[in-house]
């Protein structure tokens, strides 16, 4: 490697915890120490850097999570388990080639325009799990991106049987176990939404794999929030056209992401916003200020745990009923702490401008911030936000 590159991975890796997004956590983590640690699914080994078309990375050295877990000391209890999956993997990738190739013929096109949006399914397998070790991961590996929308079938944004087993199988054996999602965007975890410690790596580029072993160790602690919603996959909205390649009619109209589930009254497996840490936060001293149209939003966040962690407050508005449609509550404005040790404060203040919040309306031709009474949300999460004032 040059050495810009060396120094480009050197400061790029302290940060990459802040993009990796805890969704449930039992205490188990993190690690006293590098040990002998199972580590399960296929990114483990082929771990996915970035997405497809413009997401891709194209680095001459990507640390994948196997690699970064023997740098960081680790002893895989396992290492026979990747060897075991190749052959399944490979067979699938076969299976994809077959079916470009069969769509370039029927199409009368080039492979490389009929490989446009096509990306390999995780398979099933048969390989046995490992609970013999100090601590456990399986890591759910998804690739997906420009030119490839994820569909809801097995091996894609659903779990495969075989994905599923086996991470119920080391939950239920094992004590300090971590189900890993090394994807883009949301998986449909609603089988195993009972885990006792799942990580959203996402995906963090070459230096990845290092940047897990880190998290694992509590060297660096995850404080990324989700900005989808993650739900099971009948429960997301379903009226629009997605994924055509010509046009998409949105006929949803503006009920999407969280906005939808608010609606419609549901609740799904973890909520735009949501995100915790190795440590726990307490937020008081809340204050509401308004100069015009400007507002002003401020809390005191406390880290009340026993380890480091940063915490990010987050401003919700919610519009009066009038006689354009709107959302129960909106995002405007948010704003992470430092990273603050067990028992240290910080004061956040976001503000934000009322006049955003303005809708188009389709008869006037113009933007209308309509009269009534606002109420201005706050919380850590679209599903904790709760009223702290409200203004006119």
């Amino acid at each position: 490697m040059e050495d810009f590159e060396t120094r480009h991975a050197e400061m790029l890796r302290p940060h990459l915890a802040q993009c990796m997004v805890l969704l449930q956590k039992n205490g188990a983590f993190p690690l006293d120490g590098p040990c002998r640690i199972a580590a399960h699914g296929a990114g483990v080994r082929w771990t996915v850097a970035g997405g497809t078309g413009s997401g891709e990375v194209n680095s001459r050295r990507v640390v994948s999570v196997e690699e970064g877990l023997l740098q960081a000391g680790f002893t895989i209890a396992n290492p026979g388990w990747s060897d075991a999956f190749a052959p399944y993997r490979q067979a699938a990738q076969e299976e994809l080639r077959s079916l470009i190739k069969a769509r370039a013929k029927a199409a009368g096109t080039t492979m490389i325009a009929a490989s446009l949006g096509a990306v390999p399914r995780q398979p099933d397998y048969d390989i046995p799990v490992c609970t013999d070790a100090d601590a456990a991961i399986y890591v759910v590996s998804r690739l997906s991106g420009e030119g490839a929308d994820r569909e809801p079938v097995k091996g894609d944004l659903l779990l495969t049987d075989s994905e599923v087993r086996d991470i119920l199988t080391l939950d239920g054996a094992c004590t300090r176990f971590m189900l890993i999602i090394n994807a883009g965007g949301p998986v449909d975890l609603s089988p195993v939404a009972g885990v006792g410690n799942i990580l959203v790596m996402s995906q963090l580029g070459a230096e990845g794999g290092a940047a897990l072993a880190d998290v694992l160790l509590g060297l660096a602690v995850p404080s990324g929030k989700l900005a989808t919603t993650w739900a099971a996959w009948e429960d997301y909205d379903h009226e629009g056209d997605f994924g055509l390649r010509d046009e998409t009619r949105y006929r949803e109209g503006i009920l999407v992401g969280y906005r939808h589930f608010d609606a419609a009254g549901k609740r799904p497996l973890f909520c735009f916003g949501h995100g915790l840490g190795y440590t726990e936060f307490a937020l008081d001293g809340w204050q509401v200020k308004t100069d015009g149209l400007q507002v002003s939003v401020t809390a005191r966040v406390a880290n009340v745990g026993e380890h480091p962690g940063r915490e990010t407050l987050q401003v919700y508005l919610a519009c009066p009923s009038g006689r354009l449609a709107r959302e129960p509550k909106s995002l405007v404005g948010f704003a992470k702490s430092r990273q603050l040790a067990p028992g240290e404060a910080q004061t956040l203040t976001v503000t934000f401008d009322a006049g955003d919040a303005a809708a188009f309306d389709v008869e006037k031709c113009t933007w209308v911030l309509e009269p009534g009474r606002y109420g201005v949300l706050a919380g850590t999460s679209s599903e904790n936000a709760q009223v702290r004032g409200e203004f006119e």
